[in-house]
């Protein structure tokens, strides 16, 4: 089997070996390879130390050199380039307490987390397959290293990382594997929220993320979150959609039936601000009937704003439930079209009259200009035609 590198990942395991050392892709993109999937990052493995490596390579920067890992930089990209090494006990759960490095890239794998991630190649020697994670591959199966218990006492995140894999590939999990996520699943209160939600945003946007419900079936929901532990079976029932990197279109499908719970849920996970507020935006849309006039529609807009409101309507059009409801849902994003065509507004700053245009007519600085232009705006998303300079002025005058 040929795996086709890339020209800089070449050149760097040809480096290697022309100065007396391994070099071998390793892990993910050795995996994504095997799948026919183009593979997002490239990771490379040697028995060079990193002492070795900043001597071979011109361009380097110590990214995580305290475990043997110096980023090579080329064309603009950079490589990270890791010793093989044995890990010692994991006190906290995620790090090594102690790194030695080793010659030997079968001590290098057997660290790994499961065995489709334990490959590794070079084109020299090929693929390189101790723990048959190729076959692993074929059968569609997510499998730990060796003794699964001890992995997940190693980074108890793997356990999510394996629902995530279920997830984006499709894969079951083996069954030892999954008794030894329900045995350690406790584990995931000493991981850090950040790293959990990085995990689930990648499992809610798989292919297969209604694999979602092994997160439930496992165990490991009562410890994802105090808030996320609340969260009903139903919810599970998770239908994938398609919606590109938007993790909080994601979000709103998962959590759609727990607006009350959405804050709380993404703030106990340290979810960025725009994704936990896009999400409670489009939950909340999604709670009201669909929009019936054009003046819903720009109410809509209002609450939403454009992309948002399109990322609404593509939520609705993915929701299987919505089946039958497909030809009113594709008329009301041609309105939404013809609206915005039509320049019609729904914000403040589309009005035909400013903060100092009422200043001028004689109201207050303060307060007072902020009440006149929402109630400008009301009048305007009722009936567009009065979005007029002259009429926004008489309107003002009959307000005040």
């Amino acid at each position: 089997m040929i795996i086709d590198l890339p020209k800089n990942v070449k050149k760097i395991i040809e480096s290697l070996n022309e100065h007396g050392f391994e070099g071998f892709a390793v892990g993910g993109c050795v995996r994504d390879s095997l799948l026919n999937k183009i593979p997002t990052d490239w990771d490379i493995t040697t028995n060079a130390l990193p002492a070795d490596i900043k001597k071979i390579f011109k361009k380097t920067f110590d990214t995580g050199i305290a475990h043997g890992t110096v980023t090579v930089l080329m064309d603009g990209v950079g490589y990270e380039i890791t010793t093989y090494r044995i890990d010692g006990d994991y006190t906290d759960g995620r790090h090594p307490d102690s790194v030695s490095f080793s010659k030997n890239l079968s001590e290098d794998l057997c660290r790994r987390d499961f065995t489709v991630n334990a490959m590794a190649y070079s084109p020299q020697k090929g693929i390189v397959d101790l723990y048959k994670g190729r076959e692993d591959l074929q059968k569609g199966i997510i499998r730990a290293v060796g003794d699964a218990g001890k992995r997940f006492d190693e980074d108890a995140l793997r356990m999510l990382r394996a629902i995530r894999f279920a997830s984006q590939l499709g894969f079951e999990i083996e069954d030892n594997t999954f008794e030894a996520i329900k045995q350690k699943a406790k584990l995931l209160v000493n991981v850090s929220k950040e790293r959990i939600f990085v995990e689930l945003n990648k499992l809610l946007c798989g292919d297969f993320a209604q694999n979602i419900k092994l997160i439930y079936t496992s165990g490991l929901c009562k410890y994802i979150g105090k808030e996320f532990s609340k969260l009903d079976k139903r919810v599970y029932d998770f239908y994938p959609g398609k919606f590109g990197n938007k993790k909080y279109m994601y979000w709103a499908v998962f959590l759609e039936d727990n607006i009350e719970a959405v804050k709380k849920i993404l703030s106990e996970l340290k979810s960025d601000n725009a994704t936990k507020n896009n999400t409670y935006l489009l939950i909340s849309e999604l709670k009201h009937s669909l929009p019936e006039s054009d003046e819903d529609i720009r109410w809509s807009l209002h609450r939403l704003g454009e992309e948002l409101f399109y990322d609404y309507i593509k939520i609705l059009k993915s929701d299987k439930r919505n089946t039958d409801i497909l030809d009113r849902i594709d008329e009301l994003e041609n309105r939404c079209r013809r609206i915005l065509k039509e320049h019609h507004a729904y914000e403040i700053s589309m009005l035909d009259i400013t903060g100092r245009d009422l200043i001028e007519l004689g109201i207050s600085k303060g307060p007072k200009i902020g009440e006149v232009l929402e109630y400008l705006l009301k009048k305007v998303i009722e009936n567009p035609s009065l979005n007029d300079n002259i009429k926004l002025s008489k309107l003002t005058k009959k307000f005040i």
